[in-house]
């Protein structure tokens, strides 16, 4: 009883602190069995918004209906100016965050450039309310708020506006009564969502996303604790246990959430309490409190609506894209994005972020994923960040108001100069750290050369032996008759002959255990196992001119693989087999050479360099250039017998992850098309072997094998790692038998007492 008497006496922002703080234990305890309480959720989330909406549209109808023409002159003039500087301030630091950025050479498995899929929500019905209605239904709040804006101004002159002012006021004193009875429910239902978002809450583990995450989460804290106290101490005297009182209901809650929406209620209800004891408006003729509190109806929803602080992170995300993917991003430009970019900041994430790459034109489209990805994690902080910024520039307008904003600068200067060297010393200290552990050690190259075909076929396998050998220990395989096809040949003994590339990374290389993988080598294991063969003996072979060597001198070759390129000439005895897969062309330079060279074609054009090629391929970009035809892939990037090297985008994106020091230009035009393809036998007796391989290709097109092995080999996207739980106390508790079982070991029991 006396624990349910000392909660009872708790303000209603220390049960929510009290909320979170136990939300935070049962999640990081149970984990993944948190799930069950997403219903739950939901319905606290949909209760809470019940009399949000309702209530902000009469409140703002009747605030800026009741007021003057030289009231909301006041209003917009003296708002107006309170967001520019806050925006100012919060672009100087957001610019500074780039400052983190380790200059290194990170390693990246390739990504094509893909369209962007956005929530499909239209920028105009974000904002123009052109069906109030259709807005009203989907909830599409800012839309709502210009809606009841303009319809309030119009009533500022209306003659006959006092009643439905009048009625505007009674409406919204009932939602607010509503709101009072549902945010009864607030504590329990922040505890059942905190549970909910730390028990499933992801812990990302890309150590480049990890820099943009961990910069993004000191600018969101930093702005929020250091920056804003700062300015409400200099221009309004709040104390730093002032401030603390005033946002950390409203910020709990938009964290614990994910939504500064449902975070309105307790905002509103601060902001009315912080009316009430400062009695600002006091000296103003009329009811000085009925005049603060419609201020702060009139503020809460517009400040609602503008941009927070944390929306350049969006501004910013643009840069650390430049960054992630090598390109030069110049410091006019960037200034350029984050001040013309605040207009877009005003939509919605989903909408302004696809816009934004694209505008850039230079940051792959697929960039939009490692952008969902970091959002997902930094929701939280994000909306906290919001929740603070509302409660901020109320404050900072409501004193401005009523002509009681008086700005220290002497105090306002000093902390703002002692906060620069504090953000200084971090994003430095980032910067180090970043440099260790993105330099430590590296962890895309150890996932590189530990991939295997098992991913995929983990049973197919195990009874297939693979052999290497060299073309001098080549094995002739016995006919039953000199016109039996090759098909019946490889199906009697029941061996395939591969001619393979070995350094075709991701397409046959030979990973750490020593055992020959790669996109390739897993489609011939399919076809060995296709074919009921228990033997695959594997020759290397570098190149088409090799190939058809071989078959000329009688060491028939069944399939030569290793990321070759489609030709559909046929000379000799050799032809290749229908395209497999869209072929990127690129060139590779010396990364110390990265800035002499903006992109592909000038590479091209400089002709006192000499540019390294497979024999034979890639004719259509090299007439009339320095070309030195290389045997193997590993001519160029081990013996270094070129200064350039032309091959796939594909293939240089995997080769770099091994070898360092080489920076790769994609050709980005549609002009030429390439195609991957192996290398066949064409002689008459190899027909209905030709066909199985083609027919193949096309089934595993359709099944979805095809795609499946691109975003393992290709993208380094493994199969396993989405369905890894999150950590949990419960499950390390199991893991390391601490509970008693039918068969575990006795340990002390946790639960028997």
């Amino acid at each position: 009883m006396r624990v349910l008497s000392f909660y009872r006496n708790l303000s209603t922002s220390r049960k929510i602190y009290l909320s979170v703080f136990v939300g935070l234990v049962l999640g990081m305890f149970f984990g993944n069995l948190c799930e069950v309480l997403e219903p739950v959720n939901t319905l606290f989330i949909r209760l809470f918004q019940i009399a949000i909406i309702p209530y902000m549209i009469f409140s703002i109808i009747h605030s800026i209906g009741s007021l003057t023409v030289e009231r909301a002159k006041r209003v917009g003039r003296k708002g107006g100016l309170v967001l520019i500087c806050l925006w100012a301030v919060s672009i100087i630091f957001a610019f500074g965050l780039q400052f983190s950025f380790p200059d290194i050479q990170r390693s990246k498995f390739f990504r094509p450039d893909g369209d962007i899929q956005s929530s499909g929500i239209n920028f105009f019905d974000l904002f123009i309310p052109s069906n109030p209605f259709y807005s009203f239904a989907n909830g599409y709040i800012p839309a709502i708020v210009i809606f009841c804006i303009l319809l309030g101004i119009t009533m500022i002159k209306h003659q006959n506006k006092s009643n439905i002012v009048s009625s505007a006021q009674v409406w919204a004193s009932l939602m607010n009564n509503l709101n009072d009875h549902i945010m009864l429910l607030l504590p329990l239902g922040v505890l059942v969502m905190s549970t909910f978002t730390f028990g499933t809450l992801s812990i990302m583990k890309l150590k480049g996303i990890l820099l943009y995450i961990l910069a993004s989460i000191f600018y969101i804290v930093f702005i929020s604790m250091i920056i804003y106290p700062i300015i409400l101490s200099a221009a309004c005297s709040i104390n730093y246990k002032k401030f603390l009182h005033l946002i950390m209901p409203a910020a709990l809650i938009g964290f614990s959430t994910g939504s500064v929406f449902l975070a309105l209620p307790v905002i509103y209800k601060q902001m009315y309490k912080f009316n009430e004891e400062n009695n600002a408006f006091e000296g103003i003729s009329g009811n000085y409190k009925e005049r603060g509190r419609n201020a702060i109806s009139i503020l809460v929803p517009l400040a609602w609506v503008v941009p927070a602080s944390y929306k350049f992170l969006v501004i910013f995300f643009v840069v650390f894209s430049y960054w992630y993917y090598d390109r030069v991003f110049p410091y006019s430009k960037q200034l350029l994005y984050f001040i013309g970019g605040i207009p877009c900041l005003f939509g919605s994430n989903s909408v302004v972020v696809p816009f934004l790459l694209e505008l850039s034109g230079d940051i792959p489209n697929r960039t939009y994923d490692i952008f969902m990805i970091v959002s997902s994690f930094l929701v939280y902080f994000n909306n906290a960040n919001g929740a603070v910024f509302v409660i901020v520039v109320t404050i900072l307008c409501y004193y401005s108001l009523s002509d009681r904003l008086k700005i220290n600068w002497i105090k306002l200067l000093t902390n703002f100069f002692l906060s620069i060297l504090f953000f200084c010393f971090v994003i430095g200290g980032l910067s180090i750290l970043m440099t260790k552990i993105l330099s430590g050690n590296d962890e895309v190259k150890e996932e590189l050369t530990h991939m295997n075909v098992e991913p995929y076929n983990q049973k197919y396998y195990e009874n297939i032996t693979a052999e290497y050998l060299s073309l001098d220990q080549y094995r002739h395989r016995s006919k039953s008759s000199s016109e039996e096809p090759l098909l019946d040949t490889i199906v009697r003994t029941q061996i395939l002959q591969i001619g393979y590339e070995p350094e075709a990374i991701p397409f046959s290389f030979f990973n750490s255990d020593g055992v020959l993988v790669g996109y390739d080598i897993d489609f011939i294991y399919d076809i060995a196992e296709q074919l009921h063969c228990n033997k695959i003996e594997f020759y290397p072979i570098y190149n088409s001119v090799q190939f058809k060597e071989c078959l000329d001198n009688g060491i028939v070759l069944d399939v030569g693989v290793g990321g070759h390129r489609y030709t559909a000439d046929s000379a000799g005895e050799a032809i290749t087999s229908d395209p497999y897969l869209d072929y990127m062309p690129a060139i590779v330079v010396p990364v110390t050479d990265k800035k002499k060279y903006p992109d592909f074609e000038s590479v091209l054009e400089d002709k006192e360099i000499t540019i390294g090629r497979i024999k034979s391929c890639f004719k259509p970009f090299l007439k009339g250039k320095n070309i030195k035809d290389l045997n193997s892939i590993k001519e160029y990037y081990i013996d270094r017998d070129a200064y350039a090297f032309i091959t796939s985008a594909e293939i240089a994106s995997s080769m770099g992850i091994i070898y360092k020091g080489f920076w790769v230009y994609f050709y980005k035009e549609s002009d030429i098309k390439f195609f991957y393809a192996y290398y066949l036998n064409s002689s008459p007796d190899a027909e209905t072997f030709r066909h199985l391989i083609n027919t193949w290709i096309d089934t595993c097109y359709k099944i979805g094998l095809s795609e499946k092995r691109y975003r393992y080999w290709v993208m380094g996207e493994s199969v396993e790692s989405s369905n890894k739980k999150h950590w949990s106390v419960l499950e390390w508790l199991e893991e390391n038998n601490y509970f008693v079982g039918e068969n575990g070991p006795e340990k002390l029991p946790l639960l028997d007492h």
